[in-house]
């Protein structure tokens, strides 16, 4: 009984410490070539096991790519079912690229998840058409957030002098 939770928290812990870890220049090019060669949902799985540290940024793209890639043609979702029931991390990653995905993509997508969905898989091919309905909400930043490129940043109104 104490190997299994001896197990548990070594690979928890090795997952905590790879989500902190920075992409590095050298990571950036090794997984784009891993992504760019990725067609099927397994082998997207583990490229996203080994480089989901580069999911951000302009890195993101490739990975959104690779989602949308699979997603459109539709073929095995059973396979991505499967890996997304077992991997909270990895359909927590999936469900966020296809949401952020462009209105064409995303129309395909939600599509063939309610006109070619695997028997038994309604649950799951819900989830799939949910995350891309175009009717969506799509998350947005605070009105007030803006972009300060000044260097030394937003200035205060002077206050009103008294005469």
């Amino acid at each position: 009984m104490r190997i299994p939770m001896i197990l548990a928290t070594v690979l928890l812990a090795a997952s905590a410490a790879a989500a902190d870890r920075p992409c590095s220049r050298a990571d950036a090019a090794a997984a784009s070539k891993a992504i760019d060669r990725v067609v099927g949902w397994q082998q997207l799985h583990k490229a996203w096991q080994d480089w989901h540290h580069c999911d951000s940024g302009e890195d993101a793209d490739i990975f959104t790519d690779a989602v949308l890639r699979l997603a459109v043609d539709w073929k095995s979702p059973q396979e991505l079912a499967s890996a997304m029931r077992d991997d909270p991390g990895y359909r927590a990653f999936v469900l966020a690229h296809l949401k952020g995905a462009g209105k064409d993509d995303r129309d395909a997508v939600y599509s063939r998840a309610k006109s070619s969905c695997p028997a038994g898989q309604d649950a799951f091919c819900g989830e799939i058409a949910q995350a891309v309905r175009s009717d969506a909400p799509k998350a947005k930043a605070p009105a007030d957030e803006t972009l300060d490129l000044t260097p030394l940043g937003k200035i205060p109104d002077a206050p009103a002098k008294k005469r």
